[in-house]
């Protein structure tokens, strides 16, 4: 379970069968064996690349939301979303992660590598690198 959530993220099977229907062709493969993504480290990759780059509605693509391709709505501002790190935590695991004060040890954690990754590349990790204020996409913000 620990490596599929590295690559497809498992909080529903909804992702098994999107990444499953647009690379494989048929939605039911990896919804009936979610271990082949595990067993095979080339889908295990793809899988990843797909997730981060596609979006799904109401949520962006991580990839966008950390390069600024990302323009928050009135909503997402009113939510405490802004492009940044903090959002790609909202994106993959908002619902456990995100509007928690303090921010959860896992979350504190993640930004922390993400800091220490950004300082070997060579570059700035930028603003808004948590989610402690943000609520998660699903959220009714009024």
């Amino acid at each position: 379970r620990r490596v599929r959530e590295a690559v497809v993220s498992t909080q529903s099977t909804g992702n098994y069968g999107l990444f499953s229907k647009q690379y494989l062709g048929d939605k039911m493969i990896l919804l009936n064996d979610p271990d082949r993504v595990k067993k095979d480290g080339e889908l295990a990759f793809i899988s990843a690349l797909w997730f981060w780059m596609t979006p799904q509605s109401p949520k962006p693509s991580c990839h966008d939301a950390l390069v600024g391709n990302w323009v928050p709505t009135a909503k997402d501002l009113k939510c405490g979303r802004k492009p940044g790190f903090g959002v790609t935590i909202n994106i993959v695991n908002g619902g456990v992660e995100c509007n928690h004060k303090p921010m959860k040890s896992k979350t504190f954690h993640r930004v922390e590598t993400y800091k220490l990754f950004c300082k070997k590349l060579g570059t700035t990790p930028g603003a808004n690198l948590n989610c402690e204020t943000q609520q998660q996409f699903a959220a009714f913000c009024g």
